[in-house]
């Protein structure tokens, strides 16, 4: 059996990262969340060995309601061993983290990090970094932790994990943290925190550093520029009124990050260069141009599932909100509340106050400041069809879909009075997808099929009709994606995720539907 780390963890059903640096970066940090008897958020993949299971008897819990029980199990080697993982997080190299578990049990326990890298070539996925020593488990709890820095300048994403080894084995987990180790108590701004310009275009950022109620006079910067073909750490300091000045030219097409780090501070700020043609640069500010919002301010919030959730810094909310901003002034703001995972059930769960509901957090808040726009974008996970149906039957039914988005406009009309654009669900690749789910289907006896065609086109119709007759605006961006010419360049290796360029096409629908 491979000790291998994964080269993602599975995203369909999970938020994308982007915790605030100074909270615990650990999802489901005490094992509190189950469903199905399953613990959410971490995971414990085919390839590595063990067991995992949710543990509610209050004699094996250190704090809450549940703790996890983790048992070794023989590997290929004839080792006994056992692992989990936890969802990504985003991190950053010149930063200090602590990573940290309560334990008791038998056997070995030793905390480690996966340290992922963007995809590229000749760019090795990941990294990992372990603790020197494991803890000798006992009866009694203990705590154990790892310190540690991010392996290098391309890593923007870690995972914590638990390793346990020996024969008979057995670990009870709970209270598990991942923060930000911090020497003093500040923040950093960027500004523009995304930008898009034309290929060969130089662009300048501004930095301001605050520590309490004054400037962040003191303490090395650095930008870390993760360029695809040229990574690199470059020094700044912050001058006497906690503020700095960072100019990149764009060299070539494509997306690069830069993170401004004060490591005395624990703080962190990133930005985005989106490097584009002069063609597609035009296409989107002459769409900017003709947009009509009403009278300013305006405030336009983002519902959705994970194409809205993830890629938050650069994906078609930020796009939408940078070209919005360009043309119409800094009186026009964005909020992105897109929900990894999300149905249209969750969203309703939510806007009734539901404290039970699925990352209830996200919707905190929700209407301050009072939004003139909401557009909704789910559709993704609410079609996909199950295993245990045959792939027959949608995980949220036709009737359900219908009632609950009516019921969702009317809350959100009621309560803010904004203008409703409903988007289409995307085609997404089903000559990717299909397979995808035949293979965990044979691999792990259980399996959801995203992206059927007549699936997403049956409750299309419906949302269209459902906009028509709520008076909402409706936006197509099905067949837009369907009918691409290069349609999977639209999207990441598992057919339903958006890319840059996927990201790209919505944005510029969206500005051109708000004319």
């Amino acid at each position: 059996m491979s000790h291998r780390a994964p080269l993602a963890p599975i995203l369909l059903l999970l938020g994308a990262p982007g915790a605030a640096q100074d909270a615990n970066l650990v999802a489901n940090p005490g094992f509190e969340a189950v469903a199905d008897g399953a613990i959410q958020q971490w995971t414990l993949p085919s390839y590595w060995v063990g067991e995992v299971a949710s543990a509610a008897d209050p004699a094996q819990v250190h704090g809450g309601s549940r703790a996890a029980l983790l048992r070794a199990a023989p590997g290929d080697d004839g080792k006994h061993w056992a692992r989990i993982h936890n969802v990504q997080a985003a991190a950053s190299f010149g930063l200090q983290y602590r990573l940290s578990v309560w334990a008791k049990g038998q056997g070995d326990l030793r905390l480690g990090v996966i340290n992922y890298r963007p995809d590229r070539p000749g760019l090795e996925p990941y990294t990992w970094t372990w603790q020197d020593a494991a803890l000798r488990l006992a009866e009694d709890w203990q705590s154990t932790s790892l310190e540690f820095t991010p392996t290098d300048v391309n890593v923007d994403r870690v995972t914590a994990a638990i390793n346990l080894e020996g024969e008979g084995a057995r670990a009870y987990l709970d209270d598990v943290a991942l923060e930000v180790v911090r020497r003093g108590e500040g923040r950093i701004t960027v500004s523009p925190p995304y930008a898009m310009v034309r290929v060969g275009e130089r662009l300048v950022f501004t930095l301001e550093g605050t520590e309490g109620e004054r400037p962040a006079a003191s303490g090395p910067v650095q930008a870390l520029v993760r360029d695809p073909e040229a990574p690199r750490a470059e020094p700044l300091a912050l001058d006497a009124g906690g503020r700095a000045i960072y100019e990149v030219t764009a060299a070539r097409a494509g997306l690069t990050e830069v993170a401004f780090v004060v490591g005395d501070l624990g703080a962190m700020a990133t930005a985005n260069v989106d490097a584009v043609s002069e063609e597609t640069y035009q296409a989107f500010a002459d769409a900017a141009s003709a947009t009509e919002l009403g009278p300013l301010p305006a405030h336009l919030l983002f519902l959705g599932d994970s194409l809205t959730d993830f890629h938050r810094g650069w994906n078609y909310v930020d796009q939408v909100g940078f070209w919005l901003r360009e043309a119409r002034g800094e009186q026009v703001t964005v909020r992105n509340a897109g929900v990894g995972g999300d149905y249209i059930t969750r969203v309703w769960q939510r806007l009734s106050g539901d404290p039970s509901a699925y990352r209830a957090p996200m919707y905190d808040r929700l209407f301050e400041p009072r939004p003139t726009h909401v557009l909704v974008f789910l559709g993704h996970n609410d079609t996909k069809l199950t295993s245990g149906s045959g792939f027959t039957e949608a995980v949220v039914s036709p009737g359900d879909f219908e009632a609950l988005f009516r019921s969702a406009i009317e809350r959100i009309r009621a309560e803010t009075g904004a203008r409703i654009t409903l988007l289409s669900s995307t085609s997404s690749v089903y000559e990717i997808t299909k397979p995808n789910a035949e293979k965990l289907l044979e691999t792990r006896g259980s399996a959801s099929l995203f992206g059927k065609p007549e699936v997403l086109e049956q409750y299309n119709a419906l949302l269209r009709r459902i906009a028509e007759e709520t008076d909402c605006a409706y936006l197509d961006v099905y067949d837009p994606t369907r009918r691409h010419p290069d349609k999977a360049s639209l999207f990441m290796t598992d057919g339903v995720h958006l890319n840059l360029e996927g990201n790209h096409l919505i944005a510029l629908e969206v500005l051109r539907a708000l004319r």
